[in-house]
This record gives structure tokens, sequence and C-alpha cells, in this order.
């Protein structure tokens, strides 16, 4: 049932077969919200955006408690902002909260898990579990704005449809796309897609976003400074940059992001690959990144909270005895005694 108002809340409990909840998007009522909350707990709940359903539900425990941490991030929106400061403060929140999961890609999994993937396709689901998809994302970015009155809406680009937010602020159109700033808002870098206010310090200080500088200004005085003549320089590059992004806080996809556009900016002629592995943990894919330069294989340790060089014998015995595994499309460079198959 698509529920809309109180009158449809009032339809909802006189039809007793009723299961499962198309939830209003485009124009968010905290009233039935609310109702739901506390009264909602048979039902399974999806998104209605301009009269399409969302098709995946997720139970009620899933929407409760990710519709609280919306009313939360709501309740947390500095006082004084601007229509434009709060669609901002929204943005980042978002970007600060879901990160993308490489579990969840065909072209990097040989199985995965549908239920998987549905559930993160779920506005509500992708909050949950700290995941998203671009659908996902688009869909939370519009229900956040709609829930304070900004103009929001979605565009659907190419073929595979991709999609963007579309904000429309003191009449004018502002494009945004949250799915692909999430790795520079979690590194507190410039963003690159919210329309033409990505480096507005201002206004990024005003919503707590920064306390002084962007990341990405910090690490280019650090980085310009360097003596790249120096023979450990490239693990050097790699803790100092680690250090200022807070590397820790960051997952694999997203600090492999940062580090290619670190890599291009200060290490433009260097032949440097990454490449997505896993821990087997229990059945449970653990993603990490592995950097090569020069022949040598650097990881982050998140215990340690730096870089270490991972041997290449280790590297192979580890692979070989399948404690790690290689994700689909993926080739070490030097290592070319191995194959997907054999891994």
């Amino acid at each position: 049932m698509n529920i809309k108002t109180m009158d449809d809340i009032q339809k909802l409990k006189s039809t007793p077969s009723i299961k499962y909840i198309n939830l209003d998007i485009m124009n968010p009522n905290l009233e039935v919200i609310y109702y739901l909350l506390e009264n909602g707990e048979k039902y399974s709940y999806s998104d209605l955006s301009e009269e399409i359903k969302g098709y995946i539900y997720v139970s009620h425990d899933i929407f409760k408690q990710s519709q609280m941490f919306i009313l939360d991030i709501i309740n947390s929106i500095p006082s004084s902002l601007s229509e434009l400061e709060i669609a901002r403060f929204l943005y980042i929140t978002i970007g600060k909260n879901i990160s993308y999961d490489i579990n969840v890609l065909p072209d990097k999994n040989e199985t995965f898990n549908l239920q998987n993937i549905s559930t993160i396709n779920n506005l509500w689901g992708s909050l949950y579990y700290g995941k998203g998809t671009n659908h996902s994302l688009s869909k939370l970015y519009l229900f956040l704005c709609r829930i304070m009155n900004i103009n929001c809406k979605i565009i659907t680009t190419g073929q595979l449809g991709y999609q963007k937010n579309i904000l429309m602020i003191n009449n004018r159109e502002l494009s945004t796309n949250i799915t692909q700033d999430i790795p520079f808002i979690q590194a507190n870098f410039k963003t690159k897609n919210f329309a033409r206010y990505n480096d507005n310090l201002m206004l990024d200080k005003k919503i707590a976003y920064l306390i002084d500088d962007y990341n990405d200004n910090k690490l280019e005085k650090i980085l310009s400074n360097l003596d790249y003549s120096k023979e450990n320089i490239f693990q050097l590059i790699l803790n100092k940059t680690a250090t200022v992004i807070g590397a820790s806080n960051i997952k694999p996809i997203e600090l492999k992001i940062i580090f290619e556009e670190v890599f291009n900016q200060y290490c433009p002629d260097d032949k440097i690959t990454m490449n997505n592995l896993y821990i087997n943990n229990n059945n449970k894919k653990e993603h990490f990144l592995l950097i090569n330069f020069s022949q040598k294989y650097y990881s982050f340790n998140y215990t340690r909270n730096s870089f270490v060089e991972i041997p290449k014998e280790e590297l192979i015995k580890n692979l070989e005895n399948k404690k790690i595994g290689l994700y689909l499309n993926e080739k070490i460079p030097f290592i070319d005694t191995l194959t997907e198959q054999t891994i």
C-alpha cells in the first residue's frame, strides 16, 4: 500500500491483509513517520518516489533504527543555516556515514549475495548497514532534503540508469552527485560534485565540515616539501597522506580513490598500481587495498594506523593457501605465476 498521509494510515488500519508499505519520500509526512515508528512493526518498508515504487523492502526494525538516525541528523543541523547551507550539511553527513561495498559488485565477485545487494539498494537499508548504491544514495539525499523543504529531485543519466540529484535553491538549479563525492568527504577534501560550492571554505566551516582548512590543502603543503630523492620516499608519502586524511576511518574502496588522486598529483611519472584483495575470515571477505611500487607491496594496517610493507614471498604464500583472495579482474604486478583459477 502507498502511504502519503494520515488518511492513508486510517485505510491501512482497516486493511489487515497489508504487509508491505511504500512510503512517500517526495513529500515526507513526519506525522505518518512517527505513527509507523510506534505502530508499524508488522510491515516491511520501501520508498515511493513520483509514484514509482522501490520494490525492495526492509523490516520494521531496520526502518525504525534508520529513521531514528535520520531524525537525529535533522536535529543536529546547526541553527541559522540558509537553505544552501542545510543542503550542503546533509550532503556531507551522508558522505561521512555511508561507504561503498565491493562485495556486492558483480564485476568483482564470482558469486555474491543478492539479498545484500537488494538491502543496501533500499534507502533505510543503506543507512542501517552504512553501505549504499548509487540509487539508495540519491534517494536518501532527496528524502533528507525534502524533509527540510528543500526542492530536490533525481535525474537519470546514461544507459545504465545512473542517478544524480538536482537542487532548486534561490531559483537556480544546482547539480550534485553524492555517489562520486563520498571518498573526498570521508577524507575531508574539497568535494567535486556539489555544483559550484565545492571549495567554499566559509560555508564548510559554518556547517562544521572543517575546522580550519581542507585536508587536500594541508596535504599539498606537506608533500610539496618532501625530498623525493630519498630511498624510502614512497612509504613516507603513504604514511604522511594516511595521517592527514585519517585513513583508519576510511574504507579500502574510498582509500583507493583518494590515493589515486594523490599519486596522479605527486607521482605522475611513477608506475604505481593498486589491487583489491580480501582476507578470508569465516567465509566473510574482509576487503583490503594492496599498493605496488617498484616491486614492493604495501597495505594499510588499520590496527597500527599506518602502511606496512608486505614481503612478496608472504603475499604469494597467503594467496596460495587461500588466506588471502583476489577479487575478480585483479592481477597483481610481478606475481604472474598466480591466476584467478589457481587462487
